[in-house]
């Protein structure tokens, strides 16, 4: 049996690719990846978000908005006349913008990726997302909002024109960000096209600190209506990549144990946004109990008294590296994987590591700071 292509995925994932690595004058971290076996080249630029910043918000504005002194229809409309692909991205930590195009047209694609970055229409954007976003978001969409979960438009708070300019002079800086350029080009003309358009990406002064309190609904709300439910979230944790570590084969774990118990009446949602710790959500499903906080809350009780065992670890950590294998196959989300780890680092370094004691106690970090939702009570 011919094992090489399983273990090629794997092979691609624990080995990097040689990079080069230089800074620009103005503090940006590039990291170049040549690749010359296909004429494409892929730029990711990632910045980090501090706490509990919106950056679900800024992403919807920058979203609906112009770039560059083009309007969004005309920047929509050049990007599609030249074959090019570009995408915003809002995770809890941190914001991406990311392109693919042919490496003969990398300098033109280059520009337009620069106007999106630092040269937004936050103004356009701002009335495009108020005329999307008539009705006001229901007590559902921002409970889950506020865990990072996907929603409608309408759970996106209305930032006014000030705010946003503030949150983007204060986030969006080149000293706090790295980008990534993955492809059939060289060391020469990554500076070129780095100093070219990026050059002029100057750091806006650092702003007064401003102090963010969570909304009232964000640890437990009761809302009147038909048909009883309960949530429980559980947002992802901050710190570096050893201590997210545990968080992420937590996600794992949960998932599975309710799958395999054959419990019905509760969903679990724990996605891992590439590879890395994200949100969980517990969700009672509708009609399936009289008392569904109560329901709930004796699951997880028993759950976290119980722990996981190391048999179960040891599960846990084969299906990560799985998925994390698999992202070889997908070069956009290797790309986006490895942005985020040079940012954050990469909890899948200390999987080998992590004790069992560890996860458990992070299990019980997650129980202990759930935010909950309840409906009918």
């Amino acid at each position: 049996m011919n094992i090489l292509p399983f273990l090629l995925p794997c092979i691609l994932v624990a080995v990097p690719a040689p990079s080069l690595e230089f800074r620009a004058p103005n503090g940006l971290r590039v990291i170049l990846d040549e690749r010359h076996e296909q004429p494409l080249v892929r730029f990711e630029l990632r910045v980090p978000w501090e706490g509990r910043e919106d950056s679900a918000s800024m992403c919807a504005v920058l979203g609906h908005g112009g770039a560059g002194g083009f309007s969004r229809t005309a920047l929509e409309q050049a990007l599609a006349d030249r074959g090019l692909k570009m995408n915003l991205e809002a995770g809890r930590h941190s914001l991406a913008w990311s392109m693919l195009t042919d490496s003969q047209d990398q300098e033109d694609a280059f520009e337009f990726f620069a106007h999106a970055l630092f040269r937004p229409a936050l103004a356009e954007g701002i009335t495009a997302l108020r005329q999307a976003t008539k009705e006001a978001a229901s007590p559902e969409e921002s409970f889950l909002a506020v865990l990072g979960l996907p929603t409608g438009e309408g759970a996106l708070p209305k930032l006014d024109l000030p705010g946003c300019l503030a949150l983007h002079r204060r986030l969006v800086r080149p000293e706090r960000a790295v980008l990534i350029i993955q492809g059939d080009l060289n060391l020469p003309q990554a500076r070129q096209l780095v100093m070219l358009h990026l050059g002029t990406w100057a750091p806006a002064p650092e702003p007064s600190p401003q102090g963010q309190e969570l909304p009232e609904w964000a640890f437990r709300q009761a809302i009147p209506g038909e048909g009883a439910f309960a949530w429980a979230g559980s947002l992802p944790p901050e710190g570096e990549a050893p201590a997210r570590t545990a968080h992420v084969l937590v996600s794992f774990l949960l998932e599975r144990a309710f799958r395999e118990t054959g419990e019905s009446s509760i969903r679990v949602e724990a996605p891992r946004p590439l590879g890395d710790a994200g949100p969980i959500l517990f969700q009672t499903l509708l009609g399936k109990s009289p008392d569904p906080e109560g329901l709930l809350r004796t699951k997880l009780e028993r759950l976290g008294a119980r722990g996981f065992s190391l048999e179960e670890l040891e599960v846990a950590k084969g299906q990560w590296r799985a998925e994390r294998s698999a992202l070889a196959l997908h070069p956009e989300a290797y790309l986006s994987a490895w942005t985020q780890g040079c940012l954050f680092g990469d909890p899948g370094a200390t999987l080998d590591v992590v004790r069992l004691e560890e996860v458990n106690a992070a299990l019980r970090v997650r129980l202990s700071t759930l935010h909950w939702l309840v409906k009918g009570h």
